[in-house]
């Protein structure tokens, strides 16, 4: 039974696919292919590059928000002056290189199990994908590193500059497909869970937001929720961990997500098996 997981994006809440996938070792569903979107993608590049769910859990404190590289040469003459155009506020780069040390420079074509990171062009809006093995369906790139990859896939507009790469103006994976469950069928995988970040925090009492930037990150929430409505459609088991308040930089809470994602996962073990082995009947 080849079964695929799809991760959407998130920020941190991301690492909850962490503890998704230790449950699901655990009970014995070994994932042949995966895919994700943002911090998705960084878990999904980890775990297809044969890292451990404890190496995975090892290498997550090293993400910090000294990580977060503000572009201030552009920033000050941008609002100050107004003599540059903003893309950005931050460069990213010291996000990628921590992914190219922790990835030994890769390349995406050297991951060990089927892997799909996912960026989009905002030329067109479309979704790239960077992958082994040309995805059908879909714009593939392979010839490029993990780290850039994962770089492209993160890059959240307005607040991360965009990658220029090739003819391409990449940007956050979720723009596009934030859980890219087609993605992974579309790699050849039988059956497809999808870990879905998002959908509990945009369920949550708005009576919680308490800022200008938690309602601006609710609204987006909203939008990811309803986009990604249609790729559950593809699913054959949607997961929902609810994370609580969990910023998208809120490096410290990576811990609380990796079990709130495992927690979330146990108890729905019996469904998950029951829904796989029925799916697998009807093949």
């Amino acid at each position: 039974m080849k079964t695929g997981l799809a991760i959407s994006g998130g920020g941190v809440s991301g690492a909850a696919a962490i503890g998704v996938i230790e449950a699901l070792e655990e009970a014995g569903i070994a994932i042949s292919h995966i895919a994700g979107t943002s911090s998705g993608a960084m878990v999904a590049s980890f775990y297809a590059c044969g890292f451990s769910i404890r190496q995975i859990k090892s290498v997550m404190p090293k993400f910090t928000k000294r990580h977060l590289d503000a572009d201030w040469k552009k920033i000050l003459p941008a609002v100050l002056f107004r003599k540059k155009r903003l893309d950005g506020w931050l460069k990213g780069m010291r996000l990628q290189e921590l992914l190219a040390e922790l990835t030994a420079g890769k390349q995406v074509v050297d991951l060990q199990i089927p892997c799909a990171i996912v960026a989009t062009d905002l030329r067109n809006g479309q979704p790239v994908v960077f992958a082994k093995n040309p995805v059908p369906g879909y714009t593939t790139e392979t010839d490029i590193s993990i780290a850039q990859a994962l770089q492209a896939s993160y890059s959240i507009p307005v607040i991360f500059q965009p990658v220029r790469w090739k003819q391409y103006i990449l940007a956050d994976g979720g723009v596009s497909l934030n859980c890219p469950v087609r993605v992974v069928r579309a790699m050849g995988a039988e059956h497809v869970i999808a870990v879905d970040t998002v959908t509990a925090f945009a369920n949550q009492d708005v009576g919680s937001l308490r800022s200008g930037l938690s309602i601006f990150a609710h609204v987006i929430n909203l939008n990811l929720r309803d986009q990604m409505k249609h790729e559950h459609a593809y699913a054959d088991f949607s997961l929902y961990p609810d994370v609580g308040q969990v910023g998208a930089f809120d490096f410290r809470k990576v811990p609380q997500c990796v079990e709130a994602g495992y927690r979330y996962t146990r108890e729905r073990l019996a469904q998950i098996k029951d829904r796989l082995q029925s799916q697998e009947k009807t093949r």
